[in-house]
């Protein structure tokens, strides 16, 4: 049987800024879905503390912002149970209360924007995103196993994969991790590549305010940029030995700007600039607001991600969306992501990323291919059919 009204979708958005890439993955799927969604009625559910980041309007949207003291007191019992997963609890143990406002909305499907144990703590049916299994594939990585986070990890995916009506994945590698690792219905894994964040764009950037930002964060006219948390996967002490190749061997004395929280690995990569003799080469911007990343973005000469990490990343669409090469890690997820339109290199070899740095140096036709190439690989995946797609998957799980 045919579905012919629209379904009543609700989507809660319970990510949390300082969540990195996750957050800009929420926050892109709904200004994707408010922009160019029309086959369903979405009730956004905002379980944050903070004001909402974007502001969804038309009239297939509605906005519910659940009361901030239901939210803290619900917040507690999942520190609770993170806290017991983080000691061997699998036993999905439900005790999550729902939301009244939840339950009044009479939903068809639930869309959760971010991996969250409330897909096994409430019963409606839902969907919800894979975005990596690194814990089950490079638990080498503390960040996916030290202090419980394994345990806390395996409690979530373990019981919310056969819970779910969907799950969304960045990739064929990415179904190719759910379906292998925890042996999940391939009927229910569905392949939803990542796009560049439309709400990062400004309409307005010209290059006076491009200017202004250099101003602000005390930027050189040429730069290396890498937007990321300083987690040891992230791999910037051998962009830092890149560097420094760079210098010794090549008399190439690039700059390197570094966006992201002081925490983590932080004091380790900072010990290494000092170590290294680049503390005039490394710029350490701290926690950047939106608002500043495409004009970061399109001053960088360009972006290089030697991250450990798949199965794909949001980073390499920004900076193709922004007019920015990329150079990144030659991985199995990554490959299927970037095609042509970036510089592949062995994360593990500081002078293979220096290498394909210095390229770009010494060949600007290369630099400007890659550029272009780029814009062309974001044509192939437009926000307009990630929401097409969205959409045929929720009515498809709905029926």
């Amino acid at each position: 049987m045919v579905r012919v009204r629209p379904l009543r979708v609700g989507i809660y958005f319970n990510a949390r800024r300082e969540q990195g890439g996750l957050y800009q993955y929420a926050v892109s799927l709904v200004d994707c879905l408010n922009r160019y969604g029309t086959r369903h009625c979405y009730v956004l559910f905002y379980a944050g503390l903070n004001a909402l980041p974007v502001h969804p309007q038309g009239e297939n949207w509605q906005v519910v912002s659940l009361p901030p003291d239901a939210v803290r007191l619900r917040m507690g019992i999942e520190v609770g149970l993170m806290t017991l997963a983080r000691l061997g609890l699998y036993f999905p143990l439900k005790v999550l209360p729902s939301f009244p406002q939840v339950d009044a909305a009479r939903l068809d499907v639930m869309l959760y924007v971010k991996p969250t144990l409330h897909v096994f703590q409430w019963d409606y049916p839902c969907v919800f995103p894979v975005h990596d299994l690194q814990h089950r594939l490079q638990p080498q990585f503390p960040e996916v196993s030290a202090g419980g986070e394994w345990r806390r990890r395996e409690y979530l995916y373990r019981n919310a994969i056969p819970k779910a009506r969907a799950i969304l994945v960045d990739s064929e590698t990415g179904k190719e991790d759910v379906l292998s690792l925890y042996s999940a219905d391939a009927r229910h894994v569905f392949p939803l590549p990542y796009i560049a964040p439309e709400h990062l764009r400004s309409a307005d950037l010209t290059s006076s305010s491009l200017e202004v930002v250099r101003q602000r964060y005390c930027l050189p006219q040429e730069y290396l940029f890498y937007p990321a948390s300083f987690w040891t996967h992230k791999n910037h002490l051998r962009l830092l030995e890149a560097v420094c190749i760079l210098r010794e061997q090549h008399g190439v004395s690039a700059r390197l700007v570094l966006a992201g929280g002081k925490r983590h690995d932080y004091p380790k990569v900072l010990e290494q600039v000092h170590r290294l003799g680049l503390s005039e080469q490394v710029f350490f911007l701290g926690y950047v607001p939106d608002e500043d990343m495409e004009a970061l973005y399109r001053m960088a000469f360009a972006l290089v991600m030697p991250t450990f990490f798949g199965p794909t990343n949001i980073p390499v669409l920004e900076a193709w969306a922004y007019d920015c090469p990329v150079i990144t890690s030659d991985l199995r997820g990554i490959r299927e992501q970037v095609g042509d339109a970036a510089l592949l290199v062995d994360p593990q070899r500081a002078e293979q990323i220096a290498e394909a740095i210095l390229r770009l140096y010494r060949q600007p036709d290369v630099r400007q291919t890659l550029i272009d190439l780029g814009k062309k690989r974001l044509q192939l995946w437009k926000p307009q059919h990630f929401a097409s797609r969205l959409e045929e998957i929720l009515a498809e799980v709905a029926l």
